[in-house]
């Protein structure tokens, strides 16, 4: 078996509570992991269910995340290099014509210029 990912329900040995993990695995059953519910790992835990992921379940999951959590663009270098460009040229309009723009418009700028250098990754992140 090559490459998959796992939800597993496990009892943890000490508390008896569940436990849900998701983990990224490959062919020799090694990889990482995520607890998403429940008590932390203490190796006590006894493995009570294991579902592998399938492509449908992938996109299904995928699909509920993304409506909640929409993902966000990723740049290209041109993209990028572009962008700051652009933004170079609005804040050379923006100072030269000052007494037409506001904060909001200089709070818009600042957040495309993080966006541009990387450090922002769009609202509500």
């Amino acid at each position: 078996m090559s490459e998959r990912i796992e939800f597993t329900v496990d009892r943890d040995g000490w508390t008896t509570g569940l436990q849900l993990n998701i983990a990224q695995l490959d062919e020799n059953n090694r990889g990482w992991g995520y607890r998403l519910a429940g008590p932390k790992y203490n190796g006590s835990s006894k493995n009570l269910l294991t579902a592998i992921l399938t492509e449908r379940d992938a996109e299904e999951i995928r699909a509920k995340l993304n409506a909640v959590f929409p993902p966000q663009p990723v740049l290209t270098a041109p993209q990028r290099q572009f962008l700051t460009f652009a933004l170079e040229l609005a804040a050379d309009v923006m100072a030269s014509r000052a007494e037409e723009f506001d904060s909001d418009d200089r709070d818009a700028l600042a957040f495309f210029e993080r966006m541009a250098a990387g450090t922002e990754r769009g609202e509500g992140q």
